[in-house]
């Protein structure tokens, strides 16, 4: 007996010293096993570490990727609501909860609502082209830089007053509390232009590289250096047509959901109508409403984070002038302006390529999506503080 308790003492004493060691080295390793989100796949020995492995992950991914008190949400809080009024409580109650819908289907009413104004550039183009049957049958196709310009601006500057005008109305709130706040403005807004021209970049090089695209050349469109100051006057046209989207989609739809449920229905919702907006689109394949619902997903986690709309209003107009006017790709199903600097076509498998759809309809772009929202989130958790509760 004398030697057995000396043993067990020393046995335990090993035990015990084994599982400090390996708390400490299972703590180290903590952070890396949350931000490659490959929790379940391991297993922390002791309840606690696991309980608070779980709270610090789901403290990140709520507070710090969806987080509902983000800049965006903060300011659309400014306003409130000017709404019927019921004397019953319970009738109120369902009417503020059924608002979002109707604001659901006004953001999609809108830009239909919206393109009834651009029938005088339309007019105007057909008179150009002396009504000419083809030009009948398909009255956006423009051989002017400039027309083209006009048609995007008269067809999306509206969006902006639709909103201006809800906003006033039924949430007593001021325009710039969709997330156009003054400080900033040349970072925020050239951060994203920079952000934009890579993301579009990207997947052309990669299927250049692969001989998926070649140059061709087109005699009726406006091509190489010369086409400059056409390229240019399309730019204005893109500039506004991206802020509008962005502001129906990320400014306007996806505060009011993200603050009545929560923002992962906010992101969803909001990226859905996105999707959806395009389902008219000539050349449309199942490919192409992935990458426009993902790419929904990466403008909400950007504007979250970021607080504002100047990034994501760059990122989307510099993505479809590059993609459409720099390297003469289709943008969403159709040229647009007659007018490049470079004149691309896609010689490849439409899987890749997105075909008639342009690249957004090809895995090429599905997959630099992918990686900006991979990225977008690492870039919102890769600063959090892990706080061990002790019981």
């Amino acid at each position: 007996m004398s030697l057995e308790c000396p043993i067990s003492s020393i046995v335990l004493k090993l035990f015990r010293l084994h599982n400090r060691i390996e708390d400490k080295h299972h703590k180290r390793r903590q952070w890396f096993l949350l931000n490659i989100n490959c929790r379940k796949s391991f297993i922390f020995h002791g309840g606690p570490l696991v309980e608070n492995a779980l709270k610090i992950h789901n403290s990140v991914m709520l507070k710090k990727v969806l987080d509902p008190d983000n800049q965006l949400f903060v300011l659309a809080r400014q306003g409130s609501l000017n709404i019927p009024k019921f004397k019953s409580k319970s009738l109120q109650e369902i009417w503020e909860f059924l608002y979002p819908l109707f604001v659901f289907f006004y953001a999609g009413l809108t830009p239909l609502l919206s393109s009834f104004c651009s029938i005088p550039v339309l007019v105007m183009n057909i008179a150009r082209e002396r009504f000419s049957p083809s030009i009948i049958n398909n009255p956006t196709e423009f051989d002017s830089p400039l027309v083209a310009s006009m048609f995007l601006v008269f067809s999306f500057f509206p969006i902006f007053l639709f909103v201006w005008g809800w906003l006033v109305v039924f949430e007593r709130r001021m325009f710039w509390t969709t997330g156009l706040e003054r400080n900033g403005i040349l970072i925020k807004y050239s951060r994203g232009a920079l952000v934009g021209f890579i993301m579009i970049t990207i997947p052309i090089a990669l299927l250049a590289m692969g001989g998926l695209l070649q140059f061709e050349s087109d005699p009726a469109a406006w091509e190489g250096w010369s086409a400059v100051p056409g390229v240019l006057i399309l730019l204005f046209g893109w500039l506004v047509q991206g802020a509008a989207e962005e502001t129906l989609t990320r400014g306007f739809l996806l505060p009011i959901f993200g603050i009545r449920f929560n923002p992962f229905w906010g992101v969803f919702i909001s990226s859905g109508l996105f999707a959806s907006l395009h389902l008219f689109n000539a050349n449309l394949n199942w490919i192409a409403m992935i990458n426009l619902f993902l790419f929904g997903v990466f403008a909400c986690i950007y504007a979250m984070q970021e607080g504002s709309l100047w990034g994501v209003f760059a990122i989307h107009s510099l993505w479809n002038w590059a993609q459409g006017n720099l390297f003469g790709l289709e943008v969403s199903g159709s040229k647009f302006g007659a007018t490049t600097l470079f004149n691309l076509k896609e010689v490849g498998p439409d899987l890749l390529t997105g075909g008639a759809f342009g690249p957004e309809g090809g895995f090429a772009v599905t997959m630099v999506l992918i990686a900006g929202c991979v990225f977008v989130y690492y870039m919102a958790i890769r600063k959090p503080q892990l706080v061990i509760q002790t019981t």
